[in-house]
């Protein structure tokens, strides 16, 4: 279109207004844009006049008559549409590839160590771990709400040369659909600002479990024109609301794993709780600038910035239940559920940072940290086990060295307590080697020291046995080394070993006995432990992604994971084998005006004891008595790309009806059943 409207425009308007009127009936920066190539329009227009169009200025400039006239218009590629990220910036990707399918989901994150509940939007049960990635100080608890919560790191801001529109939908489960709209402008070179919506709503297959989620994310960023001056900030408001039921009952189990017919439709398995909820709700604003004290003059020059930052960010977690089951115990004096806890904290950071040749990049910064944990006050209804709030103020010095020489990577970084007692405390440090045929070989060493999450310290609930205070739990002492090699051809194999001191968890209280009937008690007790012993927990990958007869594919991946300790009894219980393998077809349909994929993914885990969902702690919980897994799980794809438009229908869990019904996402919870989904990624380049 934008073609035809070039050529009309330059061609039949001169014949209309006169040859005076060429430069008038120009776009002053027009835009053309495709994956990866910049596109120019026809050069001429006319024997008698000529213009140039400057792509730094935008002014026109006659040349004489015996010279070559054509016209040349400024042009975008898409690697100028740039997202920054912490400390890293990425271009916009629109390729169909078969890692955007694993990420074409509720999270777009991959789902391979993940397992969803049946309903989107709920909680995942851990296939797998990676305890560096834990947040290095206390949060607030409540762990199965924040797979979806986008943190600080996790922010996106954008730098576009024309405005920005990406649009993201998937159908959900039963009544509801999931959108998600990024639109990001430039008023200027120097200025960039985002909005970033996000809502789902599902109702899902059984009764009391709708979801729902909201997020609003305004972003921007500024620099002046010599770039000595760079400011970014955002501020989200973020809403993370599900129904709870418990799971269903043991007679409901029977039924769901006999594929009774009568209870093939999910809403009429009979549940634990009918009118219970929980809410995550948290505000964010975050302010960053930096001022440049020396500015290089070429690349080999050296660049000293002075930076501050400063972030607030408040949290609320919610459990209510109406009909005040007793599924979760026996209630202090009566009272109604309506647990309510708040975690709120103010973090101001200044840095300084100096870049320089032959010497890498240096950034030391010290950061003041408050942060406050606390509960409604004590009503004469709840008796309190301990204080209503919990304060730390700690003081942090951190810094981090990255170098890089002729394909060698060297990162190193710390963050040590000056002053508190609630230590967090790490080390990181990374040695990478990249050959001349991309591939790569990567060494890694960390260490963290933090303390437990506030909800092991102190918790207070309408709930008696929900109510304690640990205030002389010791700290988490992680150390993990991790080894990587990677060929473009072959693939990436990846070790890493953690050692785990004073692992922090919920156990699953044992099952009681009625003295009556001698029936088992429907109820869920928890209590907060610390591991005997000392852990090491082994994980070994193996991905790889190799190409047959052009068009097919064959992408694989495999974890070996194994948890030993110096005691009998393993606080961390992992599957030893988790697999993943994708068979695909791509290929280029009417004369490459759409780009086909299609294929089908089969995944498999080892049977092992899965922690259980609390949804009072909105957290899981060890426990040591029933299995899961063992059953393979297919979908069927097809995808498609026409222009920037991306499109995934997909079959999941193809194979649900007739390889028995003993798929869990956790004890209690079933897995989803067969279910067709659509849904698309489109992006506009304006």
């Amino acid at each position: 279109m934008q073609r035809i409207f070039f050529f009309l425009m330059v061609f039949f308007l001169p014949q209309l207004h006169g040859q005076e009127k060429i430069l008038d009936s120009l776009p002053q920066n027009p835009i053309v844009v495709q994956d990866s190539i910049s596109i120019r329009p026809p050069a001429s227009i006319n024997d008698s006049i000529n213009t140039v169009r400057d792509s730094l200025s935008g002014k026109a400039k006659f040349l004489g008559d015996k010279e070559k006239k054509e016209v040349v218009i400024d042009t975008a590629t898409i690697d100028m549409y740039r997202i920054l990220q912490h400390q890293r910036s990425m271009a916009i990707d629109t390729s169909l590839t078969i890692q955007k399918d694993y990420v074409f989901n509720y999270l777009r994150k991959d789902y391979f160590e993940l397992l969803p509940f049946v309903n989107m939007g709920h909680a995942f049960n851990r296939l797998g771990h990676d305890f560096i990635e834990k947040p290095l100080r206390a949060q607030l608890g409540a762990r199965s709400k924040h797979y979806v919560y986008t943190e600080t790191h996790d922010t996106r801001y954008y730098e576009v040369p024309t405005p920005l529109t990406e649009m993201f939908f998937k159908t959900t489960l039963e009544q509801g659909q999931l959108a998600d709209v990024v639109i990001a402008v430039n008023t200027s070179p120097q200025f960039n600002f985002a909005l970033n919506y996000r809502g789902m709503r599902s109702l899902g297959k059984y009764v009391n479990q709708r979801s729902n989620t909201e997020a609003t994310k305004l972003s921007f960023t500024y620099k002046t024109k010599n770039e000595r001056y760079k400011a970014r900030a955002h501020y989200t408001a973020q809403l993370v609301e599900n129904q709870e039921n418990g799971g269903i009952t043991a007679d409901g189990i029977v039924s769901f794993q006999t594929g009774d017919p009568d209870f093939l439709e999910r809403s009429v398995l009979p549940i634990r709780l009918r009118s219970a909820e929980n809410t995550l709700n948290g505000k964010r604003s975050h302010f960053y600038h930096q001022y440049s004290l020396a500015q290089p003059k070429d690349s080999l020059g050296i660049q000293w910035t002075l930076g501050q930052s400063l972030t607030n960010e408040t949290k609320f977690y919610t459990y209510n239940d109406s009909n005040n089951s007793s599924y979760f115990g026996e209630r202090l004096n009566d009272a109604a559920v309506n647990d309510w806890v708040k975690h709120a904290y103010l973090n101001h950071r200044i840095e300084t940072h100096l870049k320089a040749p032959y010497l890498g990049e240096l950034r030391v910064g010290i950061e003041n940290y408050k942060s406050q944990y606390f509960f409604r006050e004590t009503t004469d209804e709840v008796v309190s086990t301990g204080p209503d709030e919990y304060e730390i103020s700690p003081m942090y010095l951190n810094a981090q060295w990255n170098f890089t020489w002729k394909g060698f990577d060297w990162m190193s970084s710390f963050n040590k307590t000056l002053s508190g007692t609630d230590l967090s405390d790490s080390f990181s440090t990374s040695a990478r080697f990249t050959f001349p045929n991309k591939g790569y070989v990567l060494a890694k060493f960390d260490y963290r020291n933090r303390m437990p999450d506030f909800n092991f310290i102190r918790y207070k609930s309408a709930y008696t046995h929900y109510n304690w205070y640990n205030p002389n739990l010791e700290n988490e002492k992680i150390a993990g080394l991790t080894l990587q090699l990677s060929h473009p051809v072959l693939g990436t194999i990846s070790g890493n070993v953690q050692r785990l001191e004073n692992y922090t968890h919920y156990l699953q209280s044992p099952t009681q006995i009625e003295e009556e009937t001698q029936l088992p008690i429907d109820q869920f007790l928890v209590s907060v432990q610390q591991a005997g012993s000392v852990m090491t927990y082994l994980k070994v990958r193996y991905e790889g992604h190799y190409t047959f007869l052009k068009k097919f594919a064959l992408t694989n991946t495999a974890q070996y994971q194994n948890v030993s300790s110096a005691s009998d009894e393993l606080a961390l219980n992992v599957p030893e084998w988790n697999l993943r393998s994708t068979l695909s077809f791509s290929s280029d349909l009417f004369k490459k005006a759409l780009f086909m994929q299609a294929g089908v993914t089969g995944t498999y885990f080892t049977k092992f004891t899965a922690d259980t969902y609390n949804p009072l702690l909105g957290d899981f919980v060890r426990q040591n008595e029933i299995m899961i897994g063992d059953f393979p799980r297919v979908d069927v794809f097809v995808n498609a790309k026409i222009q920037q438009t991306r499109l995934y229908l997909k079959y999941e869990h193809l194979n649900a009806s007739f390889t028995g019904y003993d798929y869990f996402s956790a004890p209690n919870y079933p897995y989803r059943d067969g279910i067709l989904r659509f849904g698309l990624v489109w992006n506009f380049f304006q």
